[in-house]
């Protein structure tokens, strides 16, 4: 009896030590990890008191959160475009972002940002960016880890303007990184979209060849994914643009293994009240105080139009447009090149017919970026006039305005073999090898090859004022604002 009692007390041993050891290994329990995403709002910062407001809510339930911009933050409105920047920056502090992927339109001017790198206090990603752009400005990274338990997520960093595969190449660099740094979780945070003519830019394409992401955090595109676009077996988000809607991603996780994704938005803009977010007080007051400051000049009156002057999607990046052509003819006027230059995109929004407060200005051809003048080849316009009709009629972020020229294109012929006849606007002959003087917006020259690192003073010379001043200048001349198209970029019948 007395040995059967001593067995007893030894399997009782054992099983507490056993119950100690898996104690000690802290077995990874579940979790739910919510991720808090914007994208694409363009300094209208009117949706950030509810992303405070909204994380704050949920970390008093004890739970985890992540807040995270998959870039275009910095610029778009006056907000942003009277202090450089600085003021969505002090924003974005104030609600508490936690990771930030590079867009397009951070690199449209290095120094600018490489400013406001220094004032943010989140890391700036993008995995796949050029190494000069790294060396410029050393706070942009690959990647960053965040910690939950057993779970170590890495978030990983992709911006545009790169290939498809360059994108995958470095976002697979990224995985090999963080994983020898803990990593065990992967998420991409991504300025790609899921739009773009060529198929090997878009966020879809990282989903096909990276299918060991748990999650792929879009923008570029302006697509609001109601609740999450699946492609490959990777959940893609994208909240649509301008703050409009708030993106909300549960992430259920075990240790390495991720159980479920879920995606949804809270419509913010025009649906405040409706949302349930009691938005942050802190950082209201101090958009309050920012509009406060700018509200005298942003209500000047600049000058008045008769007709409205139509500049939003449908009409500046499809085809030619009034508004594009009187821009384009503003900065020939201004600066005695030969050729006008402007992308669509650099166009946002119409400008009413009656008074034109600079407010409206500035909000329709956000940045209010200068315009540079610079000399291009023939060959190397004709090659960027294709690629700007090779989507049409639809929209396409690549159609060119223009000025001084002429030129009719076969809407049926394959895309890059559109163009039947480019010449100059009095009729001459318009050759590929001869070189041209040309003016541009100087924040949207991407039809020009390597257009990311090209240097003013050296590829493009400004002093000319920015292209609100120029379209001021111009319209305050006193010409007549024509009524109608002129024919600039034809399609042939």
């Amino acid at each position: 009896m007395k040995s059967k009692r001593m067995l007893l007390s030894v399997l009782l041993l054992f099983s507490a030590m056993g119950a100690v050891f898996a104690g000690g290994r802290k077995e990874p329990v579940e979790n739910v990890i919510t991720i808090l995403h914007t994208n694409d709002v363009h300094s209208n910062v009117a949706i950030e008191p509810y992303v405070k407001g909204y994380a704050d809510s949920l970390r008093a339930e004890k739970r985890d959160v992540v807040i995270v911009s998959a870039g275009d933050a910095f610029d778009g409105t006056p907000f942003a475009s009277l202090s450089d920047g600085r003021d969505v920056a002090t924003v974005m502090n104030m609600v508490g972002y936690e990771v930030f992927a590079m867009g397009n339109h951070e690199q449209f001017d290095s120094v600018d940002f490489k400013m406001l790198s220094k004032l943010v206090k989140f890391p700036i990603l993008a995995a796949n960016i050029g190494a000069d752009w790294k060396t410029n400005i050393p706070e942009i990274k690959d990647f960053v880890i965040k910690s939950f338990g057993k779970t170590k997520i890495a978030f990983i960093g992709i911006t545009s303007g790169t290939t498809g595969d360059e994108a995958v190449k470095a976002a697979e660099r990224a995985r090999t990184e963080s994983t020898a740094k803990g990593a065990n979780v992967f998420i991409a945070v991504t300025h790609l979209g899921v739009q773009d003519a060529d198929e090997t830019i878009r966020s879809t394409y990282l989903a096909e060849h990276c299918p060991w992401l748990s999650l792929i955090i879009d923008a570029h595109c302006h697509t609001a994914h109601q609740n999450g676009l699946l492609y490959n077996g990777v959940l893609i988000g994208e909240t649509g643009e301008y703050g409009n809607n708030l993106g909300v991603i549960e992430l259920t996780v075990k240790g390495s293994e991720v159980l479920n994704v879920t995606a949804r938005l809270i419509p913010i803009k025009g649906h405040e009240a409706e949302s349930g977010i009691t938005p942050d007080a802190e950082v209201q007051a101090f958009i309050d105080q920012v509009n406060a400051r700018n509200a005298a000049y942003l209500n000047e009156t600049v000058f008045s139009l008769s007709e409205t002057l139509y500049g939003t999607r449908d009409y500046s990046r499809r085809a030619e447009s009034v508004f594009g052509n009187l821009l384009t003819d503003s900065m020939r006027w201004k600066t005695g090149v030969q050729i006008g230059l402007l992308q669509g995109p650099a166009i946002r929004a119409n400008l009413n017919a009656g008074e034109v407060i600079r407010n409206q200005l500035l909000t329709a051809l956000f940045p209010d970026a200068p315009v540079c003048t610079f000399t291009l080849k023939g060959e190397v316009i004709r090659s960027a006039l294709e690629n700007g009709v090779s989507a049409f009629p639809n929209e396409n972020n690549s159609f060119i305005h223009i000025s001084g020229i002429l030129v009719e294109f076969d809407q049926n012929a394959p895309a890059g073999n559109r163009i039947t006849s480019i010449k100059m606007e009095d009729g001459s002959p318009f050759d590929p090898d001869a070189v041209y003087t040309c003016a541009s917006k100087s924040d949207s020259l991407w039809f020009i090859p390597n257009w990311e690192v090209l240097t003013p003073g050296k590829d493009f010379e400004l002093g000319h004022g920015t292209i609100c001043e120029v379209l001021d200048d111009y319209i305050s001349s006193g010409i007549t604002i024509p009524t109608k198209i002129a024919g600039r970029i034809a399609p042939i019948k």
